[in-house]
Protein backbone atom coordinates (compact mmCIF):
# COMPACT_ATOMS: atom_id res chain seq x y z
CA UNK A 1 0.00 0.00 0.00
CA UNK A 2 1.46 3.39 -0.96
CA UNK A 3 2.60 5.67 1.86
CA UNK A 4 0.17 8.42 0.78
CA UNK A 5 -2.78 6.01 1.12
CA UNK A 6 -1.65 4.96 4.60
CA UNK A 7 -1.33 8.62 5.62
CA UNK A 8 -4.83 9.40 4.33
CA UNK A 9 -6.30 6.38 6.15
CA UNK A 10 -4.51 7.36 9.37
CA UNK A 11 -5.86 10.91 9.06
CA UNK A 12 -9.41 9.59 8.52
CA UNK A 13 -9.13 7.31 11.56
CA UNK A 14 -7.83 10.20 13.67
CA UNK A 15 -10.66 12.46 12.49
CA UNK A 16 -13.24 9.74 13.24
CA UNK A 17 -11.84 9.21 16.75
CA UNK A 18 -11.74 12.95 17.41
CA UNK A 19 -15.38 13.32 16.27
CA UNK A 20 -16.49 10.36 18.39
CA UNK A 21 -14.69 11.81 21.44
CA UNK A 22 -16.42 15.15 20.88
CA UNK A 23 -19.87 13.49 20.71
CA UNK A 24 -19.19 11.43 23.83
CA UNK A 25 -18.04 14.53 25.70
CA UNK A 26 -21.15 16.45 24.61
CA UNK A 27 -23.46 13.61 25.71
CA UNK A 28 -21.83 12.90 29.07
CA UNK A 29 -20.51 16.27 30.21
CA UNK A 30 -16.97 14.87 30.35
CA UNK A 31 -14.34 17.52 29.71
CA UNK A 32 -12.02 17.04 26.76
CA UNK A 33 -8.90 15.25 27.95
CA UNK A 34 -10.51 14.01 31.16
CA UNK A 35 -9.41 10.54 32.22
CA UNK A 36 -12.18 8.25 33.48
CA UNK A 37 -11.12 6.78 36.83
CA UNK A 38 -14.35 4.90 37.50
CA UNK A 39 -17.74 4.52 35.87
CA UNK A 40 -21.02 3.08 37.08
CA UNK A 41 -22.57 2.91 33.60
CA UNK A 42 -20.54 0.04 32.12
CA UNK A 43 -20.51 -3.71 32.65
CA UNK A 44 -17.73 -3.62 35.26
CA UNK A 45 -18.64 -2.64 38.83
CA UNK A 46 -17.30 0.75 39.82
CA UNK A 47 -15.59 1.68 43.03
CA UNK A 48 -17.93 2.14 46.00
CA UNK A 49 -17.05 5.40 47.74
CA UNK A 50 -17.73 5.77 51.46
CA UNK A 51 -17.69 8.57 54.01
CA UNK A 52 -17.75 6.96 57.46
CA UNK A 53 -18.15 10.35 59.16
CA UNK A 54 -21.47 11.05 57.45
CA UNK A 55 -22.38 7.37 57.10
CA UNK A 56 -23.00 7.59 53.34
CA UNK A 57 -21.79 5.62 50.35
CA UNK A 58 -22.36 5.66 46.63
CA UNK A 59 -21.09 5.44 43.08
CA UNK A 60 -21.23 8.43 40.74
CA UNK A 61 -21.91 7.63 37.08
CA UNK A 62 -18.39 8.85 36.28
CA UNK A 63 -15.39 9.81 38.37
CA UNK A 64 -12.92 11.62 36.13
CA UNK A 65 -9.49 13.15 36.56
CA UNK A 66 -9.30 16.65 35.14
CA UNK A 67 -6.48 19.18 35.50
CA UNK A 68 -8.26 20.55 38.61
CA UNK A 69 -8.53 17.12 40.26
CA UNK A 70 -11.14 14.37 40.63
CA UNK A 71 -14.67 15.30 39.51
CA UNK A 72 -17.84 13.22 39.99
CA UNK A 73 -20.35 13.37 37.13
CA UNK A 74 -23.98 12.28 37.27
CA UNK A 75 -25.85 11.69 33.99
CA UNK A 76 -29.63 12.20 33.71
CA UNK A 77 -30.11 11.66 29.96
CA UNK A 78 -33.91 11.77 29.96
CA UNK A 79 -34.22 14.91 32.06
CA UNK A 80 -35.09 18.04 30.08
CA UNK A 81 -34.85 21.07 32.35
CA UNK A 82 -33.15 24.43 32.27
CA UNK A 83 -32.59 24.47 36.03
CA UNK A 84 -30.97 21.85 38.25
CA UNK A 85 -33.44 19.81 40.33
CA UNK A 86 -32.82 20.11 44.06
CA UNK A 87 -32.75 16.31 44.44
CA UNK A 88 -29.99 16.11 41.79
CA UNK A 89 -28.07 18.87 43.58
CA UNK A 90 -28.22 16.85 46.81
CA UNK A 91 -27.17 13.69 44.96
CA UNK A 92 -24.11 15.29 43.36
CA UNK A 93 -23.40 16.96 46.71
CA UNK A 94 -23.25 13.53 48.34
CA UNK A 95 -20.86 12.35 45.62
CA UNK A 96 -18.72 15.45 46.22
CA UNK A 97 -18.50 14.58 49.91
CA UNK A 98 -17.63 10.98 49.04
CA UNK A 99 -14.87 11.99 46.62
CA UNK A 100 -13.46 14.43 49.17
CA UNK A 101 -13.42 11.71 51.85
CA UNK A 102 -11.81 9.12 49.57
CA UNK A 103 -9.37 11.39 47.72
CA UNK A 104 -8.77 14.53 49.83
CA UNK A 105 -5.52 15.49 48.11
CA UNK A 106 -6.94 15.34 44.57
CA UNK A 107 -10.57 16.44 45.08
CA UNK A 108 -11.50 19.17 42.56
CA UNK A 109 -14.19 20.77 44.75
CA UNK A 110 -16.99 20.56 42.19
CA UNK A 111 -19.03 18.06 40.20
CA UNK A 112 -21.30 18.04 37.20
CA UNK A 113 -24.86 16.95 36.50
CA UNK A 114 -25.64 16.35 32.84
CA UNK A 115 -29.25 16.58 31.62
CA UNK A 116 -30.27 15.90 28.03
CA UNK A 117 -29.59 19.48 26.90
CA UNK A 118 -27.68 21.09 29.77
CA UNK A 119 -24.72 20.54 32.08
CA UNK A 120 -24.67 22.05 35.58
CA UNK A 121 -21.43 22.61 37.48
CA UNK A 122 -22.04 22.22 41.22
CA UNK A 123 -19.40 23.40 43.72
CA UNK A 124 -19.22 21.90 47.19
CA UNK A 125 -20.25 24.82 49.39
CA UNK A 126 -20.73 24.81 53.17
CA UNK A 127 -24.50 25.19 52.55
CA UNK A 128 -24.60 22.14 50.26
CA UNK A 129 -22.50 20.17 52.73
CA UNK A 130 -25.00 20.97 55.53
CA UNK A 131 -27.95 20.09 53.27
CA UNK A 132 -26.40 16.70 52.41
CA UNK A 133 -25.67 15.93 56.07
CA UNK A 134 -29.24 16.88 57.05
CA UNK A 135 -30.67 14.78 54.21
CA UNK A 136 -28.54 11.76 55.15
CA UNK A 137 -29.71 12.05 58.77
CA UNK A 138 -33.34 12.31 57.63
CA UNK A 139 -32.99 9.19 55.47
CA UNK A 140 -31.50 7.24 58.37
CA UNK A 141 -34.32 8.43 60.66
CA UNK A 142 -36.94 7.43 58.08
CA UNK A 143 -35.42 3.95 57.80
CA UNK A 144 -35.71 3.52 61.58
CA UNK A 145 -39.27 4.88 61.74
CA UNK A 146 -42.24 2.56 61.88
CA UNK A 147 -44.35 5.00 59.81
CA UNK A 148 -43.12 7.00 56.84
CA UNK A 149 -45.62 9.28 55.15
CA UNK A 150 -45.97 10.18 51.49
CA UNK A 151 -44.59 13.65 50.80
CA UNK A 152 -46.09 14.38 47.38
CA UNK A 153 -49.26 14.31 45.28
CA UNK A 154 -47.66 13.13 42.05
CA UNK A 155 -49.52 10.07 40.75
CA UNK A 156 -46.73 8.96 38.38
CA UNK A 157 -44.16 9.12 41.16
CA UNK A 158 -46.48 7.14 43.40
CA UNK A 159 -47.09 4.45 40.74
CA UNK A 160 -43.33 3.98 40.22
CA UNK A 161 -42.47 3.83 43.92
CA UNK A 162 -40.83 0.60 45.11
CA UNK A 163 -42.74 0.90 48.41
CA UNK A 164 -46.18 1.12 46.76
CA UNK A 165 -47.26 -2.46 47.64
CA UNK A 166 -46.74 -1.75 51.35
CA UNK A 167 -47.83 1.90 51.35
CA UNK A 168 -51.01 2.81 53.18
CA UNK A 169 -51.03 6.29 51.57
CA UNK A 170 -50.62 5.33 47.90
CA UNK A 171 -52.52 7.58 45.53
CA UNK A 172 -55.36 5.85 43.66
CA UNK A 173 -54.57 4.82 40.09
CA UNK A 174 -56.71 6.31 37.37
CA UNK A 175 -58.09 3.74 34.86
Amino acid sequence: MPLATIAILAALVALTLFTAAHWIAADTGLAAGARVISTDVGPEPSTMLTDPTLGIRGRPDYLVREPTGLVPIEIKPMRKASALYESDRVQIGAYLLLVRAAYPATFAGYGRVRYRDATFVVPLTPELERLCATTAAAVRAARRASDVHRTHTIAAKCRACAMRPACTEALPTVG
